[in-house]
């Protein structure tokens, strides 16, 4: 038991971090969900900047206790501010990362990483990061893409603290070529069956095996018929996704809905 008399997991916090503590109302959302769902505590960590406190500490009254980090900002101790959380994050033996994209950078692989790209690089445990685009506390339905990489299973865990969080409906999607062959379609419906297997007894849930030319595409189009996206990180290394690109990239760039975007170590 906690502090608060609150189940804990191993006694691992969620570490949000907030890069816009006057903000980053998706990073504390996250935060909760995740923490609510695991009956975990909250820790909210504002490398830059002190927090806020009350509105840093705003959680519901049946929601999961919530600590402020009491850590030097990023400036004062002469360090960036990824390497604050990251070292935070070991410290505290931290269970996940989430954080908030601020507007000043960009998804993608770009030649210089920003602070967002530096914490995922560097965390030592999973990070989960919002795409800053509307707001997580209000969902009725959340679009699941799958494809059997080796992020499914945080993914499927968020979409599912999310939807608890707020009485959402989950749709596991996953996109198999036109006209697939009996192998491929196969190991799509393998891809959705997996992903079911992490949603632990969630029953607001559909899966739907879509057939698509191009992945990116298919999932930006249904996009408009839901609330939020959830999906695991690019698997291409950095250069490659500057070449050739990837499919979470291409999806956040293309939506205007809230992406998050799963990454498991």
């Amino acid at each position: 038991m906690g502090e608060d008399g609150v189940a804990t997991p191993n006694g691992r916090p969620v570490l949000g971090t907030l890069l816009d503590p006057s903000g980053d109302t998706q990073a504390r959302e996250l935060s909760l969900a995740l923490a609510r769902s695991a009956g975990a505590p909250v820790r909210f960590l504002s490398p830059l900047r002190a927090p806020d406190t009350q509105c840093a500490t705003a959680a519901p009254a049946n929601g999961p206790p919530v600590r402020i980090a009491s850590t030097e900002t990023a400036e004062q101790a002469g360090q960036s501010a990824a390497a604050v959380v990251c070292e935070e994050a070991a410290e505290v033996d931290a269970d996940v990362i989430t954080v908030e994209r601020p507007p000043s950078e960009s998804p993608g692989a770009g030649i210089r990483r920003g602070t967002t790209d530096r914490i995922v690089a560097n965390s030592p445990v999973d990070t989960v990061v919002a795409n800053g685009c509307g707001e997580l506390d209000d969902l009725a339905s959340i679009l699941v893409p799958v494809a059997g990489g080796p992020h499914t299973e945080l993914t499927v865990r968020v979409a599912r603290a999310l939807a608890a969080h707020t009485d959402a409906w989950i749709e596991l999607f996953t996109v198999v070529p036109k006209n697939p062959s009996a192998e491929r379609r196969s190991g799509g419906a393998e891809h959705l069956a997996a992903a079911r297997r992490f949603l632990d007894g969630f029953e607001s849930f559909d899966t739907w095996l879509y057939e698509a030319d191009d992945p990116a595409t298919a999932i930006a189009e249904q996009s408009t018929y839901y609330d939020a996206i959830v999906m695991g990180a690019p698997t291409k290394g950095r250069l490659e996704r500057m070449v050739f690109g990837s499919t979470p990239d291409s999806v956040d760039e293309s939506v205007d809905i809230p992406v998050v975007t799963a990454t498991s170590k």
